[in-house]
């Protein structure tokens, strides 16, 4: 590793202060924003968290609303299981897949056919001023399917302003999911928001923040 990229804290011991930061907020928050927190690598955080039972605990606690909601537009939407044990620190594979068939939530991964030369032209050309209502000019894809396929190959919606139409309201898991990661910035809540520009995002944090946190 470059010293100069090291983290501050780089192999020295943990303090009572860091280990209780990383119990608390392990499971909650992605494990790369606690390194950058205390000082570590993520190696070193799950490390950390393992030998503390956060990942033995998170795994047997409730499902949130936030967490099944990335169940729901995520593992739906084809994203795969590593990308999603990413968006759900503290919940292994096993426990998941678990979760989704309990919920009878099938993963997108499976269910999904190839898209054709045909659709994906469709998508091309609607997507940026319809957004995942481009689905009623593709019979058999779902919204997830839609926003997942479009932010694969690059394809931004732009609120529809290029073309007169009015912005995509945002539904309330997407809310959910916001306020759960409202600490990061607007470029890194973008992987959580297939479909949604930069810009979007900053807006809807900005009312988040008049709101008091709340959605309206």
């Amino acid at each position: 590793m470059d010293t100069k990229n090291k983290p501050r804290n780089h192999r020295s011991a943990w303090t009572l202060k860091e280990l209780r930061f990383v119990e608390e907020h392990y499971g909650k928050m992605p494990t790369r924003d606690i390194a950058v927190a205390t000082g570590r690598t993520p190696v070193s955080v799950r490390a950390a968290a393992r030998s503390l039972g956060c990942g033995k605990i998170q795994s047997m606690l409730p499902w949130t609303e936030d967490e099944v909601a990335i169940l729901r537009t995520h593992y739906a939407g084809g994203a795969g299981i590593h990308r999603v044990c990413e968006l759900l620190p503290g919940r292994n594979p096993r426990s998941i897949c678990a979760h989704a068939r309990k919920l009878g939530i099938q993963s997108g991964r499976y269910l999904a056919r190839a898209w054709s030369e045909e659709e994906l032209a469709i998508l091309k050309q609607y997507y940026p001023a319809l957004g995942v209502r481009v689905v009623e000019k593709l019979p058999g894809r779902t919204q997830n399917a839609a926003k997942l396929m479009a932010n694969s190959t690059g394809i931004h919606y732009s609120g529809g302003k290029e073309y007169g139409a009015h912005q995509r309201i945002w539904t309330d898991e997407e809310w959910r999911l916001l306020l759960r990661y409202a600490h990061l910035s607007p470029s890194e809540l973008m992987k959580f928001f297939p479909g949604r520009t930069r810009e979007s995002i900053s807006h809807a944090k900005a009312r988040m923040r008049r709101w008091g946190g709340k959605k309206r």
